[in-house]
């Protein structure tokens, strides 16, 4: 039997902390060899109108920077690598939204054909909700139940592939995000 090579398969890149915790979760419990990136480990958000400065800078500048950041990890980019952008909707204008989603603002970004937006209309919160994950807080508290909620519930005790492909699905029925491509893409590797 031949061994196969395992490389970096894709780059989260989460618009802040709640994004990058259930990131980490699916990155987790798969044992997938993704990477995921934030600003400031997540304190600090990255709107869709600052997206294209943070894309910009540091090592997504260009594919050379790309693959030198990652030389340990990645040889080269080919069309199965993707660069997933997950953000919310509510700090942008539609058009702004329309031009993040059909990929025009990344037009002449060297890591353009990479790279697949995941919009969460108006935030993350709210398609969790209409997901089906169950919260005891409220508003802004929500947040720090992602840790011990996501996408697991104590009740069930079934296996962590079972939860994300239940998520997955309840996810497609959601219309207010696409981020079922991310759990697919996931959990196809």
């Amino acid at each position: 039997m031949k061994r196969q090579l395992s490389y970096l398969k894709a780059v989260v890149i989460c618009h802040g902390k709640s994004e990058k915790q259930i990131a980490e979760f699916i990155k987790s419990k798969l044992r997938l060899r993704i990477d995921i990136d934030s600003k400031n480990n997540g304190k600090n958000s990255i709107q869709i109108t600052s997206l294209m400065r943070f894309l910009n800078s540091r090592k997504y500048k260009s594919e050379k920077d790309f693959l030198n950041f990652y030389r340990n990890d990645l040889d080269k980019l080919n069309d199965d690598f993707k660069i997933f952008t997950i953000m919310d909707t509510d700090d942008c204008t539609e058009k702004q939204k329309k031009e993040y989603l059909n990929k025009v603002m990344f037009k002449n970004h060297p890591l353009e054909k990479y790279i697949v937006p995941i919009a969460n209309s108006p935030e993350l919160e709210s398609v969790l909700v209409q997901a089906g994950i169950k919260f005891s807080k409220k508003g802004d508290k929500r947040k720090g139940e992602y840790i011990s909620i996501f996408p697991t519930d104590p009740k069930y005790q079934k296996s962590d592939i079972i939860q994300l492909e239940e998520f997955l699905e309840n996810l497609k029925k959601c219309p207010s995000t696409n981020m079922n491509e991310f759990i697919e893409f996931c959990l196809n590797l």
